[in-house]
């Protein structure tokens, strides 16, 4: 599906099915992901968090909060492979693994691991997802915030941020928010879902004006959602039918 500037007015601008955002995204982008290998095995335990990081890769962000409440720092990290970026246009966005350690009394051990959440994008047609994408600390948990841009086809753009905490040896989805952005018409539009009680709500307005409006609702089904679980950004699709 390609979007125009001509294709949402002001009178269709604040219909967009709150059900569809993650499908729209991924339609809007037309990422086409290229074939994956299968990631690299990482060690159940290790005696520092260096110890996790396979030959050949590096850590591109980390973040380090004390995830279990037992006053020892532990750490998430974002993983890729030793190797220069590509300038955009040239190549692909390398691979991603996103790991959660636990700090112990005798050194550290594999909480969760994730290869699939960070989406692989031609860059030729689309921003690498951490352009405008970090991983960041937040109340007793995590946050990853992954931009999806498509640099031709479509006007359409959308940051999505997913948050997590530790939850009886879950590290568990707790909410995820979708920011969409019509760049023709500045259009926009927020769904901001909590796992925890299943409430869904949706702001759609514009970004040269003031005037927003909002509807709220209910997941019709909430699993309950661990980190290794998910599928990658480009697929997620969290809302059923409001009830």
């Amino acid at each position: 599906m390609q979007a125009t500037a001509a294709a949402t007015t002001p009178s269709t601008r604040r219909q967009w099915p709150a059900r569809a955002l993650a499908a729209l995204c991924l339609a809007t982008l037309g990422v086409a992901a290229p074939a994956l290998a299968a990631p690299p095995a990482l060690p159940a335990s290790a005696a520092t968090p260096a110890g996790f990081v396979p030959a050949g890769w590096q850590v591109a962000q980390q973040v380090d909060i004390d995830l279990n409440r037992d006053k020892r720092t532990d750490a998430v990290l974002l993983l890729q492979p030793e190797a220069p970026p590509a300038p955009p246009g040239t190549g692909q966005s390398p691979e991603r693994l996103l790991a959660v350690l636990l700090h112990q009394r005798d050194g550290w051990v594999l909480a969760a691991q994730n290869a699939r959440l960070v989406p692989r994008v031609d860059l030729a047609t689309q921003e690498d997802p951490l352009v405008n994408g970090e991983l960041a600390a937040g109340r007793g948990g995590f946050s990853l915030s992954l931009g999806l841009t498509s640099t031709a086809g479509s006007y359409l753009s959308a940051v999505q941020t997913y948050r997590f905490r530790l939850e009886r040896g879950c590290v568990r989805l707790i909410g995820h928010d979708t920011l969409q952005t019509h760049r023709g018409t500045q259009d926009t539009q927020d769904t901001s879902i909590n796992f925890l009680t299943g409430a869904v709500v949706v702001r759609s307005g514009n970004a040269q004006t003031d005037a927003t409006t909002q509807r709220r609702s209910r997941l019709s089904a909430n699993p309950r959602r661990c980190l290794p679980d998910l599928d990658g950004a480009d697929r997620f699709q969290p809302l059923g039918a409001p009830r």
